[in-house]
């Protein structure tokens, strides 16, 4: 296993973000020893020499690297501020490639599926869910009901959304067990219904198993996101169900659970 150095986890988020792996050292290795010839390089990154001309060449082409032209070649990296915006750059103009190319596919219908069907799915990391909850806000259109649980779940943002909501006239009710977390939702809006949730099952995470309640979100009477906070070998993770139906049989019982907080939400 590959010790995590900080040398090791810039090649590896170099990696990430679309460069080969010799691509990745070489830029490491010129961040760190400022400027050097390819044997430099080589010696100091354990990359063959040859192959060190070619990752320059590429990571010059990409603007990451600089040329001295003299004998022996010798190369730098850019400042690092400006390799991460270069690199900033790429990665929108890949993003928006991805998008364009995506949104050209056509989708395919399958038959056997009625769109009325309530449907369970399930959601794995807090980016993936955070922009799935933010999505379920936005299309609201009567009522938003949020649990709050695991501050480890409380995500920057969806605050945004659901002062949005509250602009489109939309019901906003919010339950945490934690008081500055009811307090700061309270100040951004006095428009959202905050209220101390006072649910043991909410609010008493399951220390042997490592699992805890981390956001609950209902949305009119047709969708549902529904995480938990799994926090395995130093590691922590969020994992989510979300719903949609108006049939669909949980989303009944906690909108029947809940009744109290979303039919009459005190302003």
């Amino acid at each position: 296993m590959t010790e995590q150095t900080p040398q090791n986890r810039a090649i590896e988020e170099l990696e990430q973000f679309g460069l080969r792996e010799y691509e990745a050292k070489c830029f490491v290795s010129l961040t760190k020893i400022t400027s050097g010839t390819a044997r430099e390089v080589s010696e100091h990154i354990d990359v063959p020499r040859t192959r060190v001309y070619e990752a320059v060449r590429s990571l010059e082409s990409d603007g990451l690297v600089e040329i001295q032209h003299s004998s022996p070649q010798r190369f730098r990296a850019i400042p690092i501020t400006e390799a991460l915006q270069v690199l900033e750059q790429q990665h929108e103009n890949r993003i928006e490639r991805l998008e364009q190319s995506l949104r050209q596919l056509k989708r395919t219908t399958n038959s056997e599926t009625n769109g009325t069907d309530p449907e369970i799915w399930s959601l794995t990391g807090a980016e993936t869910i955070t922009t799935r909850a933010k999505r379920l806000i936005d299309g609201a259109e009567s009522e938003v009901l949020l649990l709050l649980g695991d501050v480890q779940a409380v995500s920057d943002g969806v605050n945004n959304r659901l002062i949005s909501a509250t602009d489109r006239g939309v019901d906003v009710v919010v339950g945490a067990g934690s008081e500055s977390l009811r307090t700061s939702i309270s100040e951004s809006s006095s428009e959202i219904f905050v209220f101390d949730s006072e649910f043991d099952w909410l609010t008493q995470p399951d220390h042997d198993a490592g699992i805890s309640v981390g956001r609950l979100l209902l949305i009119d009477d047709e969708g549902l996101l529904a995480s938990t906070v799994v926090r395995s070998d130093g590691t922590v993770r969020e994992r989510a169900i979300c719903g949609n139906g108006s049939h669909n049989g949980l989303i009944y019982v906690l909108r029947g659970l809940l009744s109290q907080y979303l039919d009459r939400p005190p302003r």
